[in-house]
């Protein structure tokens, strides 16, 4: 027998990456399957190290974990050994949000939201911060083996005896209680996940985006992906992108206008996801080598197809009656590799109003968006550092009073900005992406005036009701609290 790896964070066949952020534990069972193998042995130890990128290179590693077999009494009376590995905390500090477009250079920092409005030769982005540097999908390589002695008065030593492994990491999850027999494989071979995240790598016409916009029904008797945008907004979405890893196979964006009646307007309109060489930001899924270019986002609200200039007839002012329009992934081959998504168009809140627009962090690790077209209300929370002093002076030949001296005064304010929003009257699916939204761990305030940056801002609600149709006997709609991330400048 040899040293094997009894359990593995995906299926080499899955060919999905490994989702950081559903179970508590993501890791490798290492075994030696040799009966009496440990019998003649001293310090036994079981041993993972792991380097970034996909080969052991000496310079890349970050880990190195050393256990003694745990306590499974098979292997105990048999002289075998395993030990189990857990990389979930590893994974997580070699992985960052996506804020920035990765199209930008030097100290420039633009949203990623605005992508195509910030450059407009390039409507797509690759994932990541390139700053830090660090990426939203990495790859580890583990290397397991053994340490041991031969004999008791000897020093152990690392084994030459080995084995490796690759895996693609992200900061996503999946509903807690997501059956196994959803997930795919045995947890005997397949501790965590098999084919459930396929579905994100858009090969089909029924792959999604990495979104959590569900499925449903509303205007022009439309049923599918339903996302609702005003003129001016900004809207991205995000897919995986490796033919070899991932059997992504999304060259092209395919853009499609049409009217009330839902007539297609003029001809369809197609943006080539391709990168370097004076291409869009992208990245051919057959060409890539990068975590960089593992995981890409294009601009796909109406504000950021109108701003892109990679493929001019795509732009919305083209269409003047357009009532909607459709993105859809398309292969070299002209064959559709992703579902069709929906892009409504809405009007403004029908009070004056002023619409607010978020975006948050989505389970998957990407971004969705809400409009809150409700009455909103903001509010300045001042903070005072103050200090009291002796009215007068005293440091003369007499104490003199002075009745125009403060005797109490601000010696710093500070002061935060909140905001209540509420949406419109909303379906089920749209409901539930609120629930989304208040989980999240990154928002922000997405400005349509301003192409260059985003405001960030913190959910303040401590609870969720979740509500349905039948049992609220009316459509839903929900109130959200909202602090932005910096402070106010005042002039202490």
């Amino acid at each position: 027998m040899a040293l094997v790896w009894e359990q593995y964070p995906v299926k080499d066949a899955a060919k999905v990456p490994v989702i950081t952020n559903w179970t508590p534990l993501i890791g490798y069972m290492l075994f030696r399957n040799d009966t009496n193998y440990l019998n003649t042995l001293f310090y036994y130890q079981l041993v993972l190290e792991v380097y970034t990128g996909t080969s052991v290179v000496a310079a890349n590693i970050i880990a190195s974990i050393r256990q003694r077999r745990n306590g499974y009494s098979d292997d105990v009376a048999n002289g075998k050994a395993r030990a189990y590995f857990d990389l979930r905390d590893i994974a997580n500090t070699q992985l960052v949000d996506t804020v920035f477009d990765q199209n930008d250079t030097g100290d420039v920092f633009r949203s990623i939201h605005t992508i195509g409005a910030n450059t407009a030769t390039k409507p797509y982005s690759h994932n990541g911060d390139s700053k830090l540097p660090k990426t939203q999908i990495c790859s580890l390589t583990v290397k397991g083996f053994e340490n041991y002695s031969s004999a008791a008065n000897t020093s152990p030593t690392d084994q030459t005896d080995n084995v490796t492994d690759t895996q693609h990491y992200t900061q996503a999850s999946l509903p807690l209680f997501t059956p196994r027999s959803v997930i795919g494989g045995s947890i005997d071979t397949d501790f965590l996940q098999g084919d459930n995240f396929n579905v994100y790598a858009p090969d089909s016409g029924t792959d999604k985006f990495l979104s959590d916009v569900e499925s449903s029904t509303g205007d022009y008797n439309l049923s599918g992906y339903l996302n609702y945008v005003q003129d001016t907004d900004y809207h991205t979405v995000a897919f995986l992108n490796d033919a070899t890893e991932f059997a992504s196979d999304l060259f092209t964006m395919l853009i499609k206008y049409y009217d009330s009646d839902n007539s297609i307007i003029g001809s369809a309109q197609g943006i080539d996801n391709v990168g370097g060489g004076g291409g869009y930001g992208g990245a051919k899924p057959n060409t890539v080598s990068t975590d960089a270019e593992r995981l890409i986002y294009f601009g796909c609200g109406p504000a950021n197809l109108q701003a892109q200039s990679a493929t001019p007839g795509a732009n919305p002012s083209n269409f003047t009656d357009w009532a909607y329009y459709t993105i859809q992934g398309i292969n070299a081959s002209i064959s559709t590799t992703t579902a069709l998504y929906y892009f409504i168009k809405e009007d403004g809140s029908c009070k004056g109003y002023k619409v607010r627009r978020l975006a948050f962090r989505n389970s998957l690790g990407c971004y969705d968006y809400l409009n809150f077209k409700r009455k909103s209300t903001q509010t300045v929370d001042v903070q005072r550092n103050t200090y009291s002093s002796l009215i007068g002076r005293y440091n003369a030949s007499k104490f003199i009073y002075n009745d125009t001296q403060r005797g109490k005064d601000t010696r710093q304010v500070t002061a935060g900005l909140k905001e209540t929003l509420n949406t419109d009257w909303l379906s089920e699916e749209q409901a539930n992406l609120v629930e989304k939204l208040i989980m999240s761990t990154s928002v922000y305030m997405v400005e349509n005036a301003d192409t260059t940056y985003t405001q960030g801002v913190m959910v303040t609600n401590s609870t969720h009701i979740r509500k349905t149709v039948a049992n609220d006997k009316v459509k839903i709609q929900y109130t959200i609290n909202i602090e932005y991330a910096n402070p106010l400048n005042t002039n202490s």
